[in-house]
Order: structure tokens, then C-alpha cells, then sequence
């Protein structure tokens, strides 16, 4: 072993590290084994799982994604830009808008990273957008530095250029984000083992396992009679109130420790907790009321917080990755993409009513334009600018003035 492998194996590991050939997401090694075999399918049966992978693909994949043309007088979204019906409308023949990045937010949140086929008709420009699986799709670093894309199905393996690929990825190595499912997977395969002995103990009436102990030594048949008659009495829903009667001198003594004494319930609420925190979701939004029963302003203080915090960088690394592939250089100096955010910070009618007042009344939003964020329709005579001095234009403003001092 060289010097440098001795080093590795020490302090290093795959979460930054950079080399050659298939890029990885997941621990390269765990300091204990999981409870319980940890796949996708199994993860999700975790209610805890389940409600924040929901909460955030729903959440993002809601959000209105607008391309936007940058004109001398500001953004405009550039209804007549095919991409923006792609992304907005209708990204490929099978899937709507809120159905494609649902479905690469959830590749996201489950695995760290995001993969979508582009495709271009021969002038070059995006006519759709195709999600591929996570777990089948490589990354590989070639010798030359150059990235490819391995996607595995039926049919064989593909392989397609860097530029054929639309890659968004959690915090990881750079080339390949890290996956949250594989980092968690004790914690995880800690609750899963944890249902499953509660399902078992149910299942069994809620009758612990025991021995039975006699002053003799029983022959093999003998010793397969007592067992084959005593499983009848104790294992089953169906036996949970039989009488249990004991002969010969037998004993039963209880050896499975209860749900009670295990602290089954805390440790199915610590579940919840610590699957919450690996998926940076605060566990009060996926209705864990342990700490709080009621949604006051402390609650809506940790709403805002988890869009600004969590939801915010998925927003940005989806925005990135769209004018980073799908815009030309040239493009980029003219288009934006970006989710409409402020809907999801708008406050009750009356903050609303405050807010657009003060906006308007200051000349930073004409009443159309507030008119247009409720979506009601726009009034003749209001696309001007107007101040507090009698509702004036901005352009007027020194002629009411002058006026007013007559």
C-alpha cells in the first residue's frame, strides 16, 4: 500500500473526495451495520421518510417556473420561448410541469442527485426533457477530465455526453451530490427494525416470548410434543386471552423485555426527529407535535425559516442547473429562469393589504401590478407610479407640488 492509499484509508472518504472513473454518493464504509436492509422502496414505508420526501418534491415541483427575458425596462417572462413552455407547461409526452419535477425534486431528495435526458432538434434547442432514475445513472470521470453519464436499464447501458444530461445535485464531491437515503441508512433501518417488532408483538397477541423450564430432561420426542402443544396456547392474535395450563412441574418464564420497558414509543418519536433533521425538515411540518400543540407564531416562525433555509438552495440549484444546461452562452446574457418564491412568504389578507398599500403609496408598484399578484384583472389608468400626495403620477409630482403651495 502506497503512502497516499494509507493516508485515504486514514482520513479520507468519498464524500469530497475526486477521482478518476464512477463517481459514488454514498458512504464508503458505516461503523455499525443497519438494523434492517435499506432500500428506496423500504425507506418510504418510514412515515417520517415519506412526509418529508412529500413535503419538499411537493413544495418545489408547486412553484411557478417562469423563464424571463431581461429588456431594457426589466424582466419580462418570455411566453414565446419554447422553453419556457417546456418548463413551465409541458416538459415531455407523458409528464406535466409540477409531474417532471416532482419527480426530479423526489430523485433529489431520496438519492442527492437529479438526472433528466435533453433533447434538441438539429438547430440545437430543447424540444423535451425526460427524468432517468437516479440509481441508474453513473457518473464517470474520464482520463481526459471529461464527465459521462452511464444510464443502466433492460435494454443495456447508455452512455451520453455531459451536455446531454441535466445534473442537479446535492452538496458532494462537485462532479456527484450526496445521498441523503445511503447517509441515513442506519437511522432509517433503526426505525424500520423498530416496526417490525412492534408488528411482530401485535401480531402475536402482545404475549412476550419465554422458556419453559421442567426438573427433567425430555427425550427429542417428547421435547418436539411440548413445543409442537405449547405454541398453541401462546403464539397468535387469535390466542391472546386462552388459558394457559402447565403440567408436569413446568414452569414459563418471561425473557423478551416489554415495548414499555424497551421505550418503544420514545423511539419511535426519536425516529421521527432524527429522519427529519437528515432531510433538514423541522419535524413539527411533517405533524410531529411533541414539542408544540398548537400552530402559533413560534410555528410560523419555523415555516419561514424552512423556506428560506431549506427550500431556498433546492430552489437555486434547480435554477443553476437549467441556465447552466439548457441556455446557450449567448442566452444566458439574455434570459433568466427562476421559480416564482414570494408565493409561498405571502402572509395573511391584511400583511398583503399593508404591504401592496405602502408599495403603492411610495411609488414602487403601480396598482396593476398588485392588481395582477391577486390575480384579478387590470384597470384602465392604473400603470402609472403614484405617491402619497394625492395618489400623483411620479411624473407630476413637481407640477401637484407647485401647485399645492398656490
Amino acid at each position: 500500500m502506497s503512502v497516499w492509499s494509507y493516508v485515504r484509508s486514514m482520513f479520507g472518504g468519498r464524500a469530497t473526495h475526486q477521482n478518476t472513473g464512477s463517481q459514488i454518493g454514498e458512504p464508503g464504509n458505516y461503523a455499525t451495520p443497519a438494523a434492517q436492509t435499506v432500500t428506496e422502496d423500504t425507506a418510504l414505508t418510514i412515515s417520517a421518510v415519506w412526509a418529508c420526501a412529500r413535503l419538499i418534491s411537493e413544495t418545489v415541483a408547486s412553484l411557478p417556473l417562469n423563464v424571463y427575458e431581461i429588456t431594457d425596462t426589466g424582466p419580462e417572462v418570455a411566453k414565446n420561448n419554447n422553453l419556457h413552455t417546456i418548463l413551465h407547461t409541458k416538459p415531455n409526452a407523458r409528464q406535466t410541469s409540477i409531474e417532471f419535477r416532482e419527480t426530479m425534486t423526489l430523485n433529489l431528495v431520496m438519492h442527492g442527485n437529479a438526472y433528466a435526458l435533453i433533447e434538441r432538434n438539429n438547430l440545437g434547442q430543447v424540444t423535451s426533457l425526460v427524468p432517468l432514475a437516479a440509481q441508474q445513472t453513473q457518473p464517470k470521470l474520464l482520463a481526459d477530465e471529461s464527465l459521462v453519464y452511464e444510464y443502466y436499464s433492460e435494454k443495456g447501458v447508455a452512455v451520453y455526453a455531459e451536455n446531454s444530461i441535466l445534473h442537479v445535485r446535492l452538496f458532494g464531491n462537485g462532479m456527484v451530490g450526496l445521498s441523503p437515503l445511503a447517509y441515513a441508512r442506519n437511522s432509517i433501518g433503526l426505525g424500520l427494525a423498530t416496526e417490525e417488532f412492534g408488528t411482530t408483538y401485535f401480531t402475536n397477541g402482545g404475549k412476550p416470548s419465554g422458556i419453559l423450564m421442567l426438573d427433567k430432561v425430555l427425550s427429542d420426542e417428547q421435547r418436539d410434543a411440548v413445543r409442537k402443544n405449547f405454541s398453541t396456547l401462546v403464539e397468535g392474535s387469535s390466542n391472546a386471552n386462552r388459558l394457559m395450563v402447565l403440567e408436569a412441574s413446568m414452569k414459563y418464564e418471561q425473557v423478551q423485555i416489554n415495548p414499555s420497558d424497551m421505550q418503544m414509543i420514545e423511539a419511535r418519536r426519536f425516529q421521527v426527529e432524527d429522519v427529519a433533521r437528515f432531510f433538514g425538515v423541522p419535524s413539527v411540518l411533517i405533524n410531529d407535535n411533541s414539542q408544540s400543540t398548537t400552530w402559533g407564531t413560534g410555528i410560523e416562525a419555523i415555516v419561514l425559516g424552512f423556506y428560506k433555509l431549506n427550500l431556498r438552495p433546492y430552489l437555486t440549484r434547480f435554477e443553476q442547473a437549467y441556465q447552466n444546461k439548457l441556455l446557450s452562452p449567448v442566452d444566458r446574457a439574455k434570459y433568466s429562469i427562476e421559480h416564482v418564491f414570494e408565493g409561498l412568504l405571502r402572509g395573511d389578507s391584511k400583511s398583503r393589504a399593508e404591504f401592496y398599500s405602502k408599495m403603492v403609496q411610495n411609488g414602487l408598484m403601480t396598482r396593476n401590478e398588485v392588481r395582477s399578484k391577486e390575480n384579478l384583472p387590470t384597470r384602465e389608468g392604473a400603470d402609472e407610479l403614484t405617491v402619497q400626495v394625492n395618489m400623483t403620477p411620479v411624473d407630476e409630482l413637481g407640477s401637484a407640488t407647485d401647485g399645492n403651495k398656490d
